[in-house]
């Protein structure tokens, strides 16, 4: 079951419940009004602009170093003749 956001409109209280997508009378789990509002959830949403993944983080970290050490190794090179 799906993970729901509401607020209630009375006491103002803010809670998340698992029920059915059919379910309608939601009440308040604070002081049991039925004046909640769902709130809507971007978590899913394609246009939701998330950080990073850490795969890619440690990809460009790679990446960085191994040119670091490119560079190293050159002039060590340089140093020797």
């Amino acid at each position: 079951m799906p993970v729901y956001c509401y607020s209630c409109k009375d006491c103002g209280f803010k809670f998340e419940i698992r029920h059915s997508m059919s379910f309608e009378d939601q009440k308040c789990t604070e002081c049991g009004s039925l004046n909640v509002f769902k709130v809507p959830s971007i978590s899913n949403s394609k246009h939701h602009t998330a950080t990073p993944r850490p795969g890619k983080i440690v990809d460009q970290y790679i990446y960085d170093v191994k040119k670091e050490i490119k560079k190293e190794k050159k002039d060590l090179k340089s140093k020797e003749l």
